[in-house]
């Protein structure tokens, strides 16, 4: 899974293994049963090679190697090269799995100190200590049984106290009957306490049962973990192989479950997309019963390698941008796309600046982090690249933030040639598409139904009209009463707004060059001033200074 990503015969090799799971039904289900079972083995291999993995660690990495027997015949029969390499590399290590599995119990504590964790049968010497600790009263009982049918002595007791251990309590009346065998331990008024060989040994055992136990215990569990440890290699590349089994086995259920198509490549750096969609975006839609609205998209690096997307807030120009970088990173980890079509380009990298985040700590503001973000993206990304921009220079002053759009986007056109997906609401970047011939313009659509807008979540050609920022506010809850007073100010400003001017040299630029000559800022009213200024005011006509008053004036009106 490490492969180069942009080895395109690496990609079609995941894809054809992708699309073999996809197509077995069946073959894919009962190999996702078998690996719903099995657990991380990279992680509990680390655990047990560091010497800090317990019995439930232990024994959980024994039961993932004995899946394996069950997954290499399913991947065995499959017509995908990838996945009869994998089943290749799928070492079952029997000899780690039989020595875990035979010496760990299947319910361990997680505790190794709370015993219980060797199965039993696997050490004789452990299960007689267990023998012992568990069933001293058994053996005691045992003992006392025989020791009245060989004395014949019915009252005769075997006990136990903590001054002089396990002990055989004969009454005075039947002294007479004790065998010559038996020492004299204690004197009592009515009786007499005796003991014998047999009775210190089990006394010296059943004390020491239970440390000895745990010590026993311990050094078994530490050989089988070292045992395991040792085999470390060939159990880390069984869990890569199940890994990858389990990687490819969960792509063909998505792809199966959520219509996705196979990816194809282009060699000319085109990106078409029919009909695709966000997958999360599109999942979590489906949640509260509503359907996402799929949208084409289309880059070419030899006449449209960037796409200035405009439209409302709330549009989708964002998932839009979204959905197209994760069509190429999903296509170049292996995985089918959501969309009807699909021919994509390799990227050498996939840029985004998406967002907006501070880091006050370290004084740099939100824009400082827009900046920042942008310049490693100049900086770095080539023409193989895939670049996602979202609002750049939104962070400052209109004036200077649609100035440092506009220059970004000159720069991408002619210094980097990357595919480029460039959401704005500086709706004078749109006049770009007429002088940078690898620019287009598009736009998200939306329906006007009185006051109230309907977000219609398709992306079309050209530019959006307006951003319809005031009815996003209303959607919000903002105060009719602010709503209002917005709508005047908009218009007030809408008189006397800025415009980019056409005195461009030359009027249209390729890639290369020299750089664009920019009057930015121009008033509405300029023309009208130079008109003016012009005048001959000493020989104009009174009628005639009328007409050109009267003109001016219907010119500012409109």
């Amino acid at each position: 899974l490490l492969r180069p990503a942009l080895d395109l015969a690496e990609i079609e090799a995941r894809l054809d293994a992708v699309a073999w799971l996809k197509a077995e039904t069946i073959a894919r289900a009962k190999l996702r049963e078998i690996l719903r079972r099995a657990l991380d083995v990279e992680r509990l291999l680390a655990r047990v090679t560091l010497g800090t993995a317990n019995p439930r660690d232990l024994l959980g990495l024994g039961k993932t190697l004995d899946l394996i027997p069950a997954l290499k015949p399913l991947l065995a029969r499959s017509a995908a090269a990838r996945l009869l390499e994998v089943e290749a590399a799928m070492d079952p290590c029997g000899d780690v799995r039989d020595r875990i599995l035979s010496a760990i119990a299947d319910q361990p504590p997680a505790n190794l100190a709370d015993g219980g964790v060797i199965r039993a049968g696997y050490s004789a010497e452990l299960d007689e200590l267990r023998n012992l600790a568990n069933n001293s009263r058994q053996i005691i009982a045992a003992i006392e049984q025989r020791e009245r049918e060989r004395t014949g002595i019915a009252s005769l007791k075997v006990r136990f106290n903590n001054v002089f251990g396990f002990y055989i309590e004969i009454s005075k009346a039947n002294l007479h009957l004790a065998p010559p065998d038996y020492d004299r331990k204690q004197t009592l008024v009515n009786a007499e306490r005796f003991t014998t060989p047999e009775l210190k040994e089990l006394e010296s055992k059943v004390l020491d049962a239970e440390d000895k136990m745990q010590a026993l215990e311990r050094e078994i569990f530490a050989e089988v973990r070292q045992f395991a440890s040792g085999q470390a290699q060939r159990i880390r590349a069984a869990g890569h192989a199940m890994a990858e089994a389990d990687f490819f086995a969960s792509l063909a259920e998505v792809a199966a479950a959520r219509r996705y198509t196979r990816p194809r490549f282009s060699d000319r750096g085109e990106m078409k997309a029919a009909a695709s969609r966000h997958p999360v975006i599109e999942k979590l839609v489906e949640r509260e019963a509503q359907r996402f609205i799929p949208n084409d998209v289309f880059l070419n690096r030899a006449e449209s390698r960037i796409a200035l997307i405009t439209g409302p807030n709330m549009g989708g120009k964002s998932t839009y941008l979204r959905q197209a970088a994760l069509l190429s990173v999903m296509a170049q980890c292996g995985s089918f796309v959501p969309a009807d079509d699909a021919l994509l380009p390799l990227v050498d990298r996939v840029f985004t600046r998406i967002g907006a985040s501070d880091n006050i700590a370290r004084g740099r503001s939100t824009f400082m982090v827009e900046m920042t973000e942008t310049a490693a993206i100049l900086n770095t990304a080539t023409a193989s690249s895939l670049i996602v921009l979202d609002e750049i220079g939104r962070g400052t002053s209109t004036y200077d933030g649609l100035a440092l759009a506009w220059a970004v986007i000159e720069y991408i056109h002619a210094r980097t040639g990357a595919l480029t997906l460039f959401a704005t609401h500086y709706h004078e970047l749109t006049e770009l598409a007429g002088r940078l011939e690898g620019l287009r313009n598009l736009h998200v659509s939306v329906k006007e139904s009185g006051d109230s807008v309907i977000f219609l979540r398709r992306v079309e050609p050209g530019a959006a009209e307006r951003s319809f920022g005031i009815e996003v506010a209303r959607l919000a809850g903002l105060p009719p009463e602010v709503i209002e007073r917005a709508k005047q100010i908009l218009s007030l400003h809408e008189k006397s707004e800025h415009t980019v001017s056409d005195e461009l040299n030359p009027p249209k630029r390729s890639r290369g060059g020299p750089g664009l000559q920019i009057q930015l800022f121009e008033p509405v009213g300029y023309q009208i001033a130079e008109r003016i200024r012009s005048l001959d005011i000493d020989n104009l006509r009174p009628v005639e200074a009328l007409q050109i008053l009267h003109d001016l004036k219907e010119e500012l009106k409109r």
